[in-house]
Formats: C-alpha cells, sequence, structure tokens
C-alpha cells in the first residue's frame, strides 16, 4: 500500500472531474500513491465546502487540484512529495 493519499472530491456528471481523474491515474504510472474518490454529494459538509470548486484534490491537506488540472504542476507536487517520502525512509 502506497504511504501518499490524494483525496479527490467529485460528483457524479461533472466532466471536469472525469478529466482530472484521468490524469491523476495517468501520474499513478510514475508514481506511487493511491486516489481516494470522495463523491461530496454524500455529505452536506463537502457540498458547502466544495459545491462551487470540484474537481479538488488534496494531499497532506493542502489542495493541488481546484478546478482543472495541471499535469505538469501535479507531477512537480509529486516529485517533490516522493522525494521528501523517500529520504524519510532512509
Amino acid at each position: 500500500m502506497s504511504a501518499v493519499q490524494i483525496d479527490f472530491y467529485t460528483k457524479p456528471g461533472c466532466h471536469l472531474c472525469h478529466e482530472a481523474l484521468d490524469v491523476l491515474k495517468k501520474l499513478q504510472k510514475d508514481f506511487d500513491f493511491e486516489i481516494r474518490s470522495v463523491n461530496i454529494s454524500e455529505s452536506s459538509e463537502f457540498t458547502t465546502r466544495f459545491q462551487d470548486s470540484i474537481p479538488v484534490a488534496t494531499l497532506n491537506g493542502r489542495t493541488i487540484l481546484k478546478h482543472r488540472a495541471d499535469e505538469k504542476q501535479l507531477r512537480r507536487i509529486l516529485n517533490r512529495q516522493v522525494a521528501q517520502g523517500e529520504s524519510s525512509n532512509s
């Protein structure tokens, strides 16, 4: 199991969410991380918090994606995360 988890906030029928999830899945080929999908429509708290912002992805509580996935930016973030994780495991 991967030590790195990305929380991906989404809801049914969100085309931008599908596009962003495709980018994250593509990046999983190069980086060891899990994606935990959270359907915001199943929680009034998440609906209120993310209603106008989805898709949103967080890593260690920090927003790394909002509205659209920028693959280059996500790759840089994941490179830093993997480097930190490897140095703390040494």
